[in-house]
């Protein structure tokens, strides 16, 4: 299979002369030219914008920032330029201020978001001196920062059999982005295995997500890293793993960071990010009893509804399931996970008790949970990785949360029953019972969440049993705690 290169789109767009904006000073002769550089022959002539072919954008060495650069037109008073991030077509929002901006060079920097869709916009100025006219039309250039693309999925296909006719062959070790079409539907009729692969399925818009509905028990398999990005999913009908690890793994990952301790080393992420996931029966990731370790397992920006009733598969009873092996470095934030199933869980996030990083090979072991919204889970115990109990390596950070009948002494879960040695940062979350009770006495869970901060007010969500959790209670709002998402719009 060819790799698709084309990442930057490019088309010439008719606009209308834009009227004179902001100066950006930063003088021609900054550019290496001297003034004898700026005479120009081309006098009384109507100049015309650069060629979208002769537009260079790159991004800098660190990723943050971008490069735009272009020919010089002779004759030219300037350039008037604009930078749209275009990622919401229906609402264009400027860029680093750039807009009708008159540059009077040949080069703009500006500000580089993670997968972001852009548009340039660049219209030759005139030149009174010289009797020059501004060029009648703007070119347009539309770039973005996704990472490449290797292959496009066409709508209404069922992915299961796409990937089993089109599965990539080769063995780069990079990451391979797979993209769906935005707003379209597809369907996975059973398990996709990507083995040693590095995949990345997504939609190219945040705005608006391609959806995927399981039409059968479906799990994605891997055994490297793996990322789903800006995609929803429909799971009532699979009551497998959502993400489920190759029972076969890579033997050439055995030992690589843990040696000796034979650990199968994932040293990518996996990823789950800005997606929304809807009536997952079974655990949203596990290790499929086989001994990995990932050394970092992050889910941002999603939601994750479980309809737990008993169907599902659960593996060792935990949703976050990890339990043949270890997860070096856990994330979740500004996440919802819910249940508005019959059944509960023992656990929400489970590694094996031997797992701890002077046996996978790193230096600490980070758990964290930042901005979340938890609900319904009822477990038993929410966290359980003894092997990070009360250890100096072991770290915590636990913050702007909001547990609702989630079990008993959650605080207390995260940190592994005890906090000993460990690192135990906690500030501003909510521990309360199904019954309305707190788990917190005057803004401390005793010896677990000893911050003071805890908040004792019911969060008064608007419809949890729908999936509404936008929040009532003041001291929430006032803290912007739990899940940003649901946080009311200050008017």
């Amino acid at each position: 299979m060819k790799r698709n290169h084309l990442s930057l789109r490019r088309k010439a767009g008719m606009l209308s002369a834009m009227a004179v904006g902001v100066l950006l000073v930063s003088s021609c002769a900054q550019d290496g030219f001297d003034d004898e550089s700026w005479r120009s022959d081309v006098t009384n002539t109507q100049l015309e914008s650069p060629a979208a072919d002769d537009i260079t954008i790159e991004a800098s060495a660190d990723g943050s920032q971008t490069i735009i650069s272009w020919p010089v037109v002779q004759g030219a008073g300037g350039y008037l330029c604009s930078v749209y991030d275009v990622s919401n077509p229906d609402d264009p929002a400027v860029v680093g201020g750039v807009q009708d901006s008159l540059v009077d060079r040949c080069q703009l920097v500006v500000e580089r978001a993670e997968d972001t869709n852009y548009m340039f916009s660049i219209t030759t100025a005139g030149n009174e001196e010289l009797n020059n006219a501004q060029a009648a039309t703007a070119t347009e250039v539309e770039f973005t920062s996704f990472t490449e693309t290797y292959a496009s999925i066409p709508a209404g296909t069922d992915i299961s059999t796409w990937f089993d006719q089109n599965m990539p062959t080769e063995d780069t070790g990079e990451e391979l982005c797979f993209d769906l079409e935005p707003g379209e539907e597809y369907t996975m009729s059973k398990d996709i295995d990507f083995f040693d692969k590095r995949i990345t399925l997504r939609t190219t818009s945040k705005t608006s997500p391609a959806k995927i509905t399981l039409t059968g028990n479906a799990s994605f398999m891997t055994s490297a890293g793996f990322t789903l990005k800006y995609v929803d999913f429909d799971c009532a009908n699979s009551t497998a793993p959502f993400i489920k690890m190759s029972a076969t793994p890579d033997p050439d990952i055995l030992g690589v960071i843990s040696g000796t301790n034979g650990y199968y080393d994932i040293q990518q992420p996996i990823i789950i990010n800005t997606c929304n996931i809807d009536n997952l029966r079974g655990s949203l990731y596990t290790d499929n009893g086989v001994k990995y370790c990932v050394g970092t397992w992050l889910i941002t920006n999603s939601v994750v509804h479980f309809n737990l009733d008993g169907t599902g598969t659960i593996e060792q009873n935990s949703l976050i399931n990890a339990y043949g092996g270890h997860i070096n470095n856990f994330t979740a934030q500004n996440t919802t996970m819910y249940n508005t199933g019959t059944e509960s869980v023992q656990y929400l996030l489970r590694y094996n008790n031997s797992g701890r990083c002077d046996r996978t090979g790193y230096l600490a072991d980070y758990v964290n949970f930042r901005n979340c919204t938890f609900y319904g889970f009822r477990c038993s115990q929410f966290c359980n990785y003894g092997g990070l109990a009360g250890r100096a390596t072991s770290n915590y950070v636990v913050t702007s949360n909001i547990f609702v009948d989630c079990g008993d002494n959650v605080a207390r879960r995260i940190v592994a029953g005890r906090v000993g040695s460990a690192s135990a940062s906690f500030s501003n979350n909510t521990y309360m019972n199904a019954d309305g009770t707190f788990q917190s006495v005057n803004g401390s869970c005793a010896g677990y969440d000893d911050s003071g901060t805890a908040i004792e007010e019911n969060p008064g969500f608007a419809d949890p049993t729908n999936g509404d959790f936008t929040v009532s209670g003041s001291a929430q709002i006032s803290l912007g705690t739990g899940d940003p998402r649901w946080l009311p719009t200050n008017e």
